[in-house]
Order: structure tokens, then C-alpha cells, then sequence
């Protein structure tokens, strides 16, 4: 194990994501795997403003890619799958290509309670009058909803600004074996409070330098992401002058809470 000192870190704090919080208020010495999860994270914590890329993961397999950019006052912006999506405050606006609609939408609608019928008109389908509903339009979804899947890019901010403070978090770090990514030795540290795991990446020799992270919840949704343009300053605004649809209205037209 790769000492790196010890100090004594006052701390007291609370990160909160969904249901799921990381909460802490303790003065202990530091383990040396402890410091090295703080020195990895310490660039991202003071940058605030910084870009990330990754991947989501459900708890069935599915995965969605992602690339967002977050302004350190918790907005952002960016694409999640192929949506584009901007999130300011507790509002977020999400916009698909007109190709991607049907899936979107089918998304949006969940499990059908009726079959489709085939030799029905068109436009006697709900999710057929919610694709054209949404041409070229965004769906505006204000924050906490019941229909996570009008989300859109929330879920990946959100865990990018708990992964950000997560340095100011105490807990037992535990170095795990050293694995192998794109040519590299990396060490992965981990942090675990209930069901929340965050672990980073470092160099296995060396200063520990943040390679990526990953954020999980048990039986739910994981995230892992790489970082880059550190501080970068990021401007993040409501879409202007384009159409928006509140998520109530889709929700009403497919018989969804939202």
C-alpha cells in the first residue's frame, strides 16, 4: 500500500443525490489511501466547472453515454444518448432528432396497459400524437418528477457535482488491485456510505492523479466518467426562442405521472 503521509482534515458536510445521501462531520487522522482519494479529487473540487464523459449503466445492463459540461452553480449542459439536453437549476429541457423520437417516447410511456392495435388510424395512437407532439420541440421537466425518464440530463449532473465534493467526504477508503486500462496500472480507491460506492482511479505508481471515477447505488443505476477542461468557464442558459412542451402534457397524453 502507497503511503502518502498523514494530517489531520476537519470535515463537515452533506452530498445528496436522489434519496441517497453522503453525509459527514469528523477531525481524524488520514490514512494514506484516504489522502491520495483527497489529492485526486482536489483538482475537480476547486476547478467546479469542468466537462465529463462516460457512461451510465441500469440495473438490467442497459447502458447511455454521455458528454456534459457542469458550470460549478449547479447547471449544465450537454447530450445524454442522442438527446441534447440543458438543465438550469431544478428545470431541465430535453430535445430528440425526429429519428430518435419513437424509441424516446416509447421510453417516456413505459409498459403499455393495451395492445396496439393494428388496423387503428395513427393518430389514434398516444405515443404516435407524443412523437409528433415533440418534433423539434424541447420537453420541459421541473425537478423532482415521478417520470425519471423525462430526467435527461439531471441524473449525470447531479452525480457530477456529489463526485466533485466528494473529497470533502470522510469514511474508509480501501485500496483495491491494481487493474489494467488503456496501457495503464491504475489503483482503484472506494469510498462506501449505505448504498452509495464512489471509487476514482489513480496511477498505481506515482502522484495520485484522477483517471476516472464511477458512482453506484445498490440495485440502481451506475455512472462512470472521465474529466477533462478542468475550470474551463462553462455558460449555461434556458434554450430561447424554441418551442418547449411541459412534461405534463406528455405525461397526460400517455397516461404517465410525471
Amino acid at each position: 500500500m502507497k503511503a502518502y503521509g498523514g494530517r489531520m482534515v476537519g470535515v463537515c458536510g452533506a452530498i445528496l443525490l436522489g434519496a441517497s445521501s453522503l453525509t459527514s462531520c469528523t477531525s481524524e487522522p488520514r490514512s494514506g489511501s484516504e489522502q491520495a482519494w483527497d489529492e485526486a479529487l482536489q483538482p475537480l473540487r476547486e476547478a467546479q466547472s469542468f466537462r465529463m464523459v462516460g457512461d451510465t449503466r441500469t440495473s438490467d445492463g442497459g447502458t447511455t453515454a454521455f458528454d456534459v459540461q457542469l458550470d460549478g452553480s449547479g447547471n449544465c449542459k450537454g447530450t445524454v444518448a442522442k438527446a441534447e439536453s440543458v438543465m438550469v437549476k431544478d428545470r431541465v429541457w430535453t430535445r430528440w432528432d425526429d429519428a430518435d423520437l419513437p424509441d424516446a417516447v416509447a421510453a417516456l410511456a413505459g409498459e403499455r396497459t393495451l395492445p396496439i392495435d393494428p388496423v387503428a388510424p395513427a393518430a389514434a395512437d398516444t405515443e404516435w400524437s407524443a412523437v409528433k407532439l415533440l418534433r423539434g420541440a424541447y420537453v420541459v421537466t421541473d425537478l423532482p418528477s415521478t417520470m425519471p425518464q423525462a430526467a435527461g440530463i439531471a441524473p449525470v449532473c447531479e452525480a457530477g457535482r456529489l463526485l466533485a465534493r466528494a473529497g470533502d467526504s470522510s469514511g474508509e477508503v480501501v485500496q483495491g488491485e491494481v487493474v489494467e486500462r488503456d496501457g495503464e496500472r491504475l489503483r482503484p480507491l472506494t469510498l462506501t456510505d449505505g448504498p452509495i460506492t464512489l471509487r476514482v482511479f489513480v496511477p498505481d505508481a506515482g502522484k495520485p492523479t484522477l483517471r476516472s471515477a464511477e458512482y453506484r447505488v445498490d440495485g440502481g443505476r451506475s455512472l462512470t466518467a472521465r474529466f477533462s477542461e478542468l475550470g474551463r468557464p462553462v455558460s449555461v442558459s434556458p434554450p430561447a426562442d424554441q418551442a418547449a412542451v411541459p412534461v405534463q402534457q406528455v405525461a397526460d397524453l400517455l397516461g404517465q405521472k410525471s
